[in-house]
């Protein structure tokens, strides 16, 4: 747990992850954010339910175990803040890029429902749908997701009393500022979002009972690239790998354009070392956080380098798989690879990754635009890219 002083007038980003909760607080000095509070509160009973096989929600838990949990972390750390942004796990919420016509706005609205129909793997009445125009085209738009098909990340606002969608964008933001291109035919490229009213509903019943004002919901993939990316319109993918699966992203003129859900996480890496090393999840967590000896080290340590490197080939994989497929198909050359999410460094992903996807590789440093006290400084280095998600949460106005 971390914590220290606070301002008024701050902002509160919220990342219920499988194995911690993760808070940040942040204010606003002279238009730059500066960091007021953070924590990570460890998730109870976390290895005991990694068993637990489930799609629509971070862990099996009562929303009143969760919501105690939200309540006993901000309370240890002290934050103040009562209005929070929550993120859904990308697992949970559904969206794409789809091409339209041009046509006046409110027609738009009228189309998007018929147009869900086609991408939404599930009933249009089960869901809240919203959408944002992210490009106007005066010749064929830039090409949407990866195979046309639903790309699993979404940009959602939920108000505390009826679970409902808004864009909830801004001009300023880069991720949703339409832009226009030069050409012939006329087009519109709209980003459709969808999310389960019943995943919705859970979140807003949680954070009621925690006792704060749900202000936004969104998908964790906008918050990484809020977080991350910032005004960069390279072309980028951001691999966020967590306990339960690895999200792979590509982020193209500061717009998402696919995103990807690898069932991989670290969760399975630390119960595989386990198993193999024969010692319980805990010393085996340890081991998969610390600095591995060379692959050509013996014993049990061997061991762990080789179990991981087989848990890191699988995600490099499935990433120079993604990069090849997006490069070739649309002929944009992909620049940099952004690594977040828990245990990247120690587990050697960047040698990794430089080695085999030849781009720039770097861990994901969401403090990069925050001003913070010097002596944070080591702590920052290290829970920057498990804290990316709260941190871009907080961002969100």
């Amino acid at each position: 747990m971390f914590f220290f002083g606070r301002k008024p007038k701050t902002h509160l980003g919220l990342d219920i992850g499988t194995s911690a909760i993760k808070l940040v607080e942040l204010s606003k000095e002279n238009e730059r954010f500066k960091l007021e509070n953070y924590a990570i509160f460890p998730i109870v009973e976390y290895p005991e339910r990694l068993e637990q096989k489930i799609r629509t929600e971070s862990l099996k838990m009562r929303e009143q175990e969760m919501s105690s949990m939200i309540k006993l972390a901000i309370k240890e750390a002290g934050i103040k803040s009562e209005k929070v942004c929550l993120s859904v796990p990308v697992y949970s919420s559904f969206s794409t890029l789809i091409d339209l016509p041009f046509m006046p706005e409110k027609e738009i609205a009228t189309a998007i429902p018929f147009e869900a129909k086609k991408y939404v793997p599930v009933p249009i009445s089960e869901v809240i749908l919203d959408w944002s125009i992210i490009e106007k085209t005066k010749s064929a738009p830039l090409p949407p997701p990866l195979g046309n098909e639903i790309s699993k990340d979404s940009r959602v606002i939920t108000r505390q009393q009826e679970p409902s969608l808004d864009s909830g964008q801004k001009p300023q933001d880069p991720m949703i500022k339409p832009e226009e291109k030069a050409g012939g035919s006329e087009g519109i490229q709209v980003l459709l979002v969808a999310v389960p009213k019943e995943v919705a509903a859970k979140y807003a019943r949680i954070i009621q009972m925690a006792g704060l004002e749900l202000k936004a919901l969104e998908a964790e993939t906008f918050s990484l690239t809020r977080s991350l990316v910032g005004n960069d319109k390279s072309s980028i993918v951001i691999v966020d790998t967590g306990a339960r699966s690895t999200n792979i992203s590509v982020v193209d003129g500061g717009y998402i354009r696919v995103t990807h859900n690898l069932e991989m996480g670290g969760a399975q890496l630390t119960k595989n070392l386990g198993q193999k090393m024969q010692i319980d999840f805990e010393k085996a967590e340890e081991i998969k956080k610390s600095e591995l000896t060379s692959a050509n080290s013996q014993g049990k340590e061997f061991t762990a380098r080789e179990t991981v490197q087989s848990f890191l080939e699988a995600v490099v994989s499935e990433t120079k798989r993604i990069v090849n497929h997006y490069q070739l198909k649309y002929n944009r050359r992909i620049e940099k690879c952004i690594l977040a999410g828990s245990g990247l460094a120690a587990a050697g992903l960047i040698d990794e990754f430089t080695n085999k996807l030849g781009l720039e590789v770097s861990l994901g440093n969401p403090f990069a635009r925050i001003i913070y006290s010097p002596v944070l400084e080591p702590a920052v280095k290290e829970l920057g890219p498990p804290l990316a998600v709260a941190v871009g949460l907080a961002m969100r106005e």
